[in-house]
């Protein structure tokens, strides 16, 4: 039984990093089914969710204000969740400038912000939503809104690039635009086959008719893309809408946000639970396990398939395996030790990168099912 223990779980392991994706490119070599993208240009709310961004709120919104988009077709709102420092003062300085400022008299978080300013102010047909720190290539928002000439696309998750993941950057955000590479080709896959279900915060599109008011505990980058699924519309991925953002630079903050987004996006899962069921999503409850529910559970796998090499060590199979699994280890330990030094070699940053992430994701887990992060156990409607 330890043997076929360890060998389920081995598979399971490889399945998601290597199974899923081949099984994602044979779904998109049956279906390959090219949507509309004609020069359609619909009307556009653009919101930029703002709390305490003086330090980039002024980029912002010059670059907004140099998007390549008919300006009569484009309102731009910054949500401000009840900012402290100079960010609105700076918002009310290009208000002669078609940018208006939705300001929360208390803080509620993100997502209230989000809903009441597109409950109550957003007119364009198509919802953008973005973070302030997030700078758009030019035509960002063209390429993005002409995916919505097809009436089957609902949201469109957008090409996100880390500004600070080339040599000139530390070594966590130099593996994390590694990693990003990676989930981005995954994106890809997933929209040619039907498959995907989660946008970047940072800059996505959404029909405004398609809109679902966002719990408090939920991020709408969860809640957007699934509730225009479980409503019958697609999600695609727009290679050529670029923006740029910066990825966390200290083994601290990604892990922080890597748990974070775990709790958030398992909370989102749960609320959306009816699209796990295969015999009516097929591709998305896929994803939805593969890409994300085993996936996060392969810290918790990687653990046991090491306690049971241990048993199994008398083998010369499984002695090779374990020697293997305690030098990876060894080199993750070696990341951690040198994790504040700039010129740290891939060789053991990326092993600790990984053992990070697959920590912060279990961590995640736990703060959801122990009770110590809110989650909802009703569908969102």
């Amino acid at each position: 039984m330890t043997v076929i223990a360890w060998w389920v779980l081995a598979g399971i392991i490889l399945y998601v990093y290597a199974g899923y994706p081949l099984l994602l490119r044979i779904a998109c070599l049956l279906s390959r089914a090219q949507g509309d993208q004609s020069a359609a240009e619909p009307t556009v709310t653009l919101i930029t969710a703002a709390y305490n961004e003086e330090a980039v709120i002024r980029q912002k919104l010059e670059n907004i204000l140099a998007l390549d988009y008919p300006r009569e077709k484009l309102q731009a709102i910054v949500a401000s969740d009840a900012s402290s420092d100079g960010t609105d003062d700076i918002v009310a300085e290009y208000a002669g400038q078609s940018i208006t400022l939705n300001r929360q008299a208390e803080r509620r978080g993100k997502s209230t912000a989000l809903n009441d300013t597109v409950g109550r102010l957003a007119t364009g047909d198509i919802i953008v939503f973005s973070d302030a720190s997030t700078i758009f290539e030019p035509d960002a928002l063209r390429k993005a809104v002409r995916n919505f000439a097809d009436p089957r696309v609902g949201v469109v998750c957008t090409h996100l690039i880390f500004a600070n993941t080339t040599a000139d950057g530390t070594p966590i955000s130099r593996s994390e635009g590694l990693y990003w590479r990676y989930e981005e080709a995954l994106r890809r896959l997933e929209s040619e086959a039907g498959a995907l279900a989660f946008v970047s915060g940072a800059f996505y599109a959404i029909r405004r008719s398609l809109y679902t008011p966002v719990p408090p505990h939920l991020p709408d980058d969860s809640v957007s893309p699934l509730g225009a699924i479980k409503k019958g519309y697609r999600v695609v991925f727009e290679e050529e809408a670029v923006a740029y953002e910066t990825a966390a630079e200290s083994a601290e903050g990604e892990f922080r946000i890597k748990a974070r987004g775990v709790v958030r996006e398992l909370g989102s899962i749960l609320a959306f639970r009816s699209l796990l069921n295969p015999l009516r999503h097929p591709m998305v409850a896929l994803a939805l396990l593969s890409h994300r529910l085993l996936r996060w559970s392969v810290g918790l796998m990687l653990a046991v398939v090491l306690a049971l090499n241990v048993q199994l060590a008398g083998s010369p199979f499984f002695l090779a395996t374990l020697l293997l699994q305690l030098l990876f280890y060894a080199l993750a330990v070696g990341g951690h030790l040198l994790r504040k030094r700039a010129n740290q070699p891939r060789l053991v940053s990326l092993p600790y990168y990984y053992c990070l992430v697959n920590l912060a994701a279990l961590s995640g887990i736990w703060q959801l099912l122990s009770g110590r992060r809110r989650a909802t156990w009703q569908p969102v409607r």
